[in-house]
């Protein structure tokens, strides 16, 4: 029963946007972000499944999973990504928590509505792709779609209703939307899902990235401020200062309001305390990521596209020879 559904999910999608997503695809397989992988899910090239192998820098020897679901009008608007590796990180929503924002309004952050929730895993795109998001853009797209399309369309699951916000006179809110949205146009460049993965790995494994996340495009606060918290500590501790690439290099970042610039914590009574958090916390992510059962079995393995197989040293070194073999016959 299943291979219908997935035949009527393919021929349902736009024949353009599903070209476009496996041309996309394709160009991986020929120049992918090293260490990173990806998979079409059978039957829906809107979803992929991708798995980050973390080779330096702050998370190094991670092993972690993600899937990336492109939206009908993608890449005019984000992908979402979802990670179900659970990792403390500046930029991942909590697994136990369905609580931030996407949106950003005069450079703070705003009470989000569902369409703008990131879901728990979800990842922030914010920072790196700031020009996909912002309510006025967003505003804009929707109304020039309805001036167009005087028929709306379901939304999909996890969006919002694509409609605008009323209380406007519909010429001149037409109008305004078609300005905003040529400035938006002219502004954004189409940006590739190799531009997205290189991003997301980039926040893993380059610590001058991390540092250059604000506040308002985390989508874990309390990552964010234990994150700071631990380069501070390690740029005041002897010899800690450093390009800021490795986890153990420190950077002296600019001081927070009621903190020190050595990183000591100045806290009113029943502040948190973010002193080591981040450490533990990315320690214990590491050791779960690793772990046999997350990695070659357990439970839910049986929904993974991407599947790891536990093989002895021997195993190992003789797929390393046949592999040798194969790209030398090539």
């Amino acid at each position: 029963m299943a291979l219908p559904t997935a035949a009527a999910k393919m021929s349902s999608l736009p024949a353009l946007r599903r070209q476009h997503l496996l041309a996309e695809f394709a160009g991986l397989k020929q120049a992918c972000p090293s260490g990173v992988f990806v998979s079409l899910t059978p039957g829906d090239p809107s979803l992929w499944s991708g798995v980050i192998f973390v080779r330096k820098g702050p998370y190094a020897t991670a092993i972690l999973r993600f899937q990336i679901s492109f939206p009908d009008t993608f890449p005019s608007l984000p992908p979402l990504v979802t990670f179900s590796t659970d990792m403390f990180h500046p930029l991942i929503t909590p697994l136990t928590t369905y609580m931030y924002t996407t949106d950003v309004q005069d450079g703070g952050t705003v009470s989000a509505t569902d369409e703008e929730r990131l879901p728990p895993g979800g990842f922030s795109l914010r920072h790196g792709f700031p020009d996909w998001f912002g309510r006025a853009g967003r505003r804009s797209r929707q109304v020039s779609s309805q001036t167009q399309t005087p028929q709306s369309t379901p939304p999909r699951p996890g969006r919002g209703s694509g409609s605008a916000r009323g209380g406007d006179t519909p010429g001149s809110a037409a109008s305004e939307a078609a300005s905003e949205a040529l400035a938006m146009n002219a502004k954004r460049k189409d940006v590739s899902t190799y531009e997205v993965l290189r991003y997301i790995r980039s926040t893993f494994d380059d610590a001058d990235v991390l540092d250059s996340v604000p506040l308002e495009a985390a989508g874990n606060p309390g990552a964010w401020h234990a994150w700071r918290t631990y380069r501070r500590q390690a740029a005041a501790a002897p010899g800690g200062t450093g390009s800021g690439t490795g986890v153990g290099a420190g950077k002296a970042l600019p001081p927070e309001p009621g903190r020190t610039g050595d990183g000591v914590a100045a806290r009113k009574p029943g502040e948190w305390n973010w002193d080591g958090v981040w450490e533990e916390r990315v320690k214990r992510g590491l050791a779960g990521c690793l772990s046999e059962p997350v990695l070659y079995g357990g439970a839910g393995a049986a929904d993974e596209v991407i599947n790891f197989l536990n093989m002895d040293e021997a195993d190992v070194e003789g797929a390393k020879k046949t592999l040798l073999r194969t790209l030398g016959a090539t």
